[in-house]
């Protein structure tokens, strides 16, 4: 999920065991790992050492931070590793987070004592001699007292426990009178309309929406009308959609020309619906649309993605925003394959986006999907829970 963890501190402070120690290794980009693929180490004549290049260091930064995006895109937790020992090691970090609505944190080693640090260095193989070693802790702690880590990170201790950060915990809900869950709308607004008629909008209620509110449908106008009128209350929750994609782009203007938009439905049909609000709004509709609903309802546990999912994860934390949003391969049974993987008789998914094959609402007893293909003249799927 959209997390990003900047680690802070000089070599040997301990940043790569803290890695092994939470098992992070896997979503960890090491600059040094990256300065040695561009660059074997360097001979050092003078001084009789090898030594780490930094002779591509700017190309080094460069390529982490393409790397970073990458993962950004796709809603990876990530961890940085590198000493950050500037303000502009961390400004970088600013715009990227804006950008794909990243939470930032800092676990800071600069409090390791120095001396434990050099002491750490001369004892295990390390390109440079002892004066070399000092000299540069000594510039790098220089470096960390003369600046705080900046605001807009959590700053944390290596002692505290990056679990108890990171690992979402069940949104309790046990207040409402009942939870409504609702399925993929696509464009069709009347039968959204028919349920709300029949059973009236209640602030003693929660709405959790599955996601994909726009294309296919012809009433995208209408649709987005009733999230204009709604996405501010507190009972209502808007799961993000694979199709919600370009509705994103386009209220952020990044539409310059048509080609820009690789979804012709969206262009062609569900963008001329749009044009008559202000885009101002409709980004702040997207501002409330969310990855994940992870819900308590007294006794029972809820898990609600737009994709769905083939087994509750340990950590919600380590599953990309992208897994969650769009899935793997269309045609596969997250439903039949988490019935089979949960061993919790209190834990329930509820999901939209793929239903190809067909399973009804009550296929099974613990995955219950939502989509039912409405676009194309089929139900409405809404489930309640009381």
């Amino acid at each position: 999920m959209r997390t990003l963890i900047v680690l802070r501190g000089a070599p040997g402070a301990g940043k790569s065991t803290w890695i092994k120690k939470n098992h992070l290794e896997e979503y960890t980009l090491c600059l040094d790992t990256i300065r040695n693929m561009m660059v074997s180490p360097r001979m050092n004549h003078e001084k009789g050492f090898l030594d780490i290049s930094f002779k591509q260091d700017s190309k080094a930064w460069q390529l982490l931070f393409e790397l970073l995006e990458e993962r950004m895109k796709e809603g990876e937790l990530t961890v940085v590793d590198a000493v950050h020992s500037r303000p502009v090691d961390f400004s970088r970090y600013k715009a990227l987070s804006e950008k794909y609505r990243y939470r930032l944190y800092c676990v800071d080693f600069s409090s390791v004592p120095i001396e434990e640090v050099f002491g750490r260095n001369i004892n295990r193989p390390y390109y440079g001699t002892i004066d070399s070693i000092r000299d540069s802790l000594e510039n790098i702690y220089a470096r960390f007292k003369a600046f705080d880590i900046p605001s807009y990170f959590t700053a944390l201790n290596p002692d505290d426990s990056i679990w108890d950060f990171l690992n979402q915990k069940p949104l309790d809900v046990s207040k409402y009178k009942k939870i409504v869950f609702i399925g993929d709308i696509h464009g069709c607004f009347n039968p959204l309309e028919k349920y709300f008629n029949e059973h009236p909008f209640s602030e003693e209620n929660l709405y959790v929406f599955m996601g994909d509110y726009f294309d296919r449908g012809l009433q995208n106008d209408l649709v987005c009308e009733w999230l204009l009128n709604h996405y501010e209350m507190k009972n209502v929750m808007l799961l993000t959609g694979n199709h919600e994609k370009w509705f994103i782009a386009y209220a952020h203007d990044e539409y310059k020309n048509p080609d820009d938009c690789k979804s012709s439905e969206f262009i062609n049909n569900t963008m001329p619906q749009l044009e008559k609000f202000k885009k101002k709004d409709l980004r702040q509709i997207s501002r409330k649309f969310i990855q994940c609903a992870y819900l308590q309802f007294h006794e029972k546990t809820f898990i609600c993605t737009h994709a769905g999912l083939g087994f509750m994860p340990t950590h919600l934390q380590c599953i990309a925003t992208q897994e969650m949003i769009r899935g793997g391969k269309y045609d596969e049974d997250v439903d039949a394959w988490f019935e089979k993987n949960n061993c919790d008789e209190n834990l329930y998914q509820i999901h939209g986006h793929r239903n190809l094959f067909n399973h009804p609402i009550n296929k099974f007893k613990h995955s219950f999907n939502l989509n039912e293909a409405v676009e194309f003249g089929e139900n409405l799927r809404i489930m309640e829970v009381e």
